[in-house]
């Protein structure tokens, strides 16, 4: 395979691995342990790291090493605001175009996401609450417009996988569901958009109640975060003494 599809494929498995919290935050990425784990050079691993720092997914720090960067709020407090002002729009126009066929789709969806709540496939319920918003889209003329709001939440999709850890918090999601398709298939535009908006902003409570147990896994708005002082001395462990001698004066 070409190394630049190999980098591809490498990012998008380490990308798939930070947003699903699979890495943690803070977590160290060390080149030997990735070379190990792709079973490839360090090249298409390096290339496909220095993505996922342009993206704000990883951090470089000299001396340390590369560690998956902590959840920045600001991008998320962001995409939010991207999220609620797209879909509330799709779902005003949604109302208009709404036939049985459509309102049927939509149950469905719903009904798959009360399936794999109770399997307890968290990737699964995840996947199926992005196919029912993006299906919202497609009723309203828009399907394209989903990818811009994909596109810009992958910050915010690190918060909601981390939820599903919440006690109730799928349950909770799936009667916010409830209410918006609801409010579509009885055409209330009003009771939609109300839903839709109460739904993109439940990640703001999120927020408060994670980060009551999960501080450092944020980054605070006003600074630079530092990765946490036992991931630095681990990843000083782990480095070779030569390395340490190669930079000194």
């Amino acid at each position: 395979m070409r190394r630049n599809t190999i980098a591809e494929q490498i990012h998008a498995l380490l990308r798939r691995d930070i947003i699903c919290g699979r890495l943690s935050p803070r977590a160290g990425l060390t080149d030997q342990e990735l070379v190990q784990r792709f079973r490839v050079s360090r090249t298409p691993i390096r290339e496909a790291m220095i993505k996922l720092a342009d993206e704000g997914l990883v951090e470089v720090f000299p001396q340390y090493g590369s560690f998956v960067a902590p959840i920045k709020l600001a991008e998320v407090l962001d995409s939010q605001f991207v999220r609620e002002t797209l879909e509330c729009a799709a779902v005003e126009k949604a109302v208009a175009q709404m036939d049985s066929r459509q309102a049927d789709d939509l149950k469905a969806l719903l009904d798959r996401q009360r399936a794999l709540q109770r399997s307890g496939d968290e990737e699964g319920f995840i996947r199926a609450d992005e196919a029912m918003h993006a299906r919202i889209f497609s009723i309203a003329g828009h399907p394209t417009a989903w990818q811009f709001v994909a596109g810009a939440k992958a910050q915010m999709d690190r918060v909601r996988y981390l939820a599903m850890t919440i006690l109730h918090k799928q349950p909770s999601v799936i009667a916010q569901h409830a209410l918006i398709i609801d409010g579509l298939c009885a055409r209330d535009r009003e009771g939609a958009v109300a839903a839709m908006r109460t739904h993109t902003r439940g990640i703001l409570k999120t927020i408060e109640i994670l980060k009551d147990g999960k501080y450092d896994y944020f980054a605070e708005e006003d600074g630079h975060p530092q990765p946490r002082r036992e991931a630095l001395d681990q990843e000083a462990r782990k480095r070779p003494r030569k390395v340490q001698a190669d930079n000194l004066p």
